[in-house]
């Protein structure tokens, strides 16, 4: 079975962290697959074929015009048994048997809209409406539509009823031994300081400003905490809707409270995960959350934001606060510092969770079953 991964849209994110373990995995399993990447792309690994074009370089609507005419007769040329649409855009009445990814969930999420989108420009805010618009009439042209979680799949129905016997969950999963490989794991404030951290690339729904405010209180009110985040100020200058992170995070590096680590390699992941004793998320809307689970595999505390997603990914491993309260960070940081044993109760949690839901072996092993179903039309 021949099969083409779209991942043109592999830029930054957990969508580059998927891709590269999915070409890792296919290349082991003896897959049949050409990568389409971004011109430019790290994405490389030996023994996997690869074709890239230069679409970063293309305004949002020239690309979709290039998606769906010169992209469409390479696939035709190409002729694969299966176009596997990895990053929410596929073909619209595709030449050959299509699924599709939706991982994009700030588009369909009322509390995205409600509170995210407004900030981010009428330019933005057009361009997102018409994404929108090509990902619902992407699902409707695909055999099948996969979500990375139940409650993105829940969204997506929402803007598109008629796709509700189309859509399937195939939970995403991470490479578990690779973070547990660490050897040494830190003791909770072992040198006297909370250790907070984010893994992420910023979006301006990720609000790690927040965090920064958080973390002041907390050394007001007597616990010396820190926050180490996986960004730089550059990419948040450079995003729609980041001035105020920049703002709160900059006055956090005055006072030495944060620490902008900047884009980490992910063979150096496991150890900043070890290095720290909670990793907390106050991101308002995700389909996933790769780092959660990484977390999870790692042994740090998960502190999350109260939406849906989170909820289905970390189950009763994880603590929860109000997304948009401060405050209520606060409060929940302070609440397990002060209950040893709720913090050894998660964390028992979340190994069990992660070796049961979360192993990456068992979401590829799915995804081969649809390559399969879909090629010999069992599913359409």
């Amino acid at each position: 079975m021949r099969v083409i991964v779209s991942a043109l849209s592999a830029r930054r994110g957990g969508i580059i962290t998927y891709t590269r373990n999915l070409m890792q995995s296919f290349r082991d399993k003896g897959v049949d697959a050409v990568f389409a990447l971004p011109t430019g792309s790290t994405l490389h690994e030996e023994g996997v074929e690869t074709i890239s074009f230069p679409v970063t370089s293309m305004s949002p609507l020239s690309r979709a015009v290039w998606e769906q005419v010169a992209w469409r007769r390479i696939v035709k040329k190409l002729r694969p048994d299966i176009l596997y649409s990895s990053a929410n855009f596929g073909l619209i009445r595709s030449p050959v048997p299509q699924i599709l990814l939706v991982r994009e969930g700030g588009l369909f999420d009322p509390l995205y809209l409600a509170d995210i989108a407004p900030v981010l420009g009428a330019r933005t805010l057009f361009e997102r409406i018409l994404r929108r618009r090509l990902i619902i009439a992407s699902a409707r042209s695909s055999d099948l539509v996969l979500t990375p979680t139940d409650a993105t799949g829940d969204l997506l129905r929402l803007w598109a009823d008629d796709l509700a016997g189309r859509v399937e969950t195939n939970l995403y999963g991470t490479r578990l031994d690779h973070f547990r490989r660490t050897g040494t794991r830190r003791n909770w404030r072992e040198d006297g300081v909370l250790k907070v951290l984010l893994v992420s690339a910023y979006y301006a729904h990720k609000q790690p400003g927040i965090v920064a405010e958080a973390v002041r209180i907390l050394n007001e009110r007597g616990i010396n905490a820190h926050f180490t985040l996986t960004m730089d100020f550059r990419q948040i200058e450079d995003a729609p809707g980041g001035s105020k992170d920049v703002f709160l995070l900059r006055r956090g590096e005055e006072r030495g409270q944060v620490t902008m680590l900047g884009q980490v390699d992910y063979a150096d992941l496991p150890a900043v995960y070890a290095s720290h004793d909670v990793f907390l998320t106050p991101s308002l809307s995700e389909t996933f959350g790769h780092p959660l689970v990484e977390a999870m595999a790692s042994e740090a505390l998960v502190v999350a934001s109260d939406t849906p997603v989170h909820r289905e990914v970390c189950g009763d491993s994880a603590a929860y606060f109000s997304a948009t309260s401060i405050g209520d960070i606060v409060k929940t940081l302070r609440a397990l510092d002060a209950e040893p044993t709720r913090r050894a109760a998660m964390l028992k949690r979340a190994y069990e969770i992660g070796n049961r839901d979360y192993s990456w072996e068992s979401h590829v092993d799915r995804l081969l079953n649809y390559f399969e179903a879909v090629s010999a039309g069992r599913v359409r």
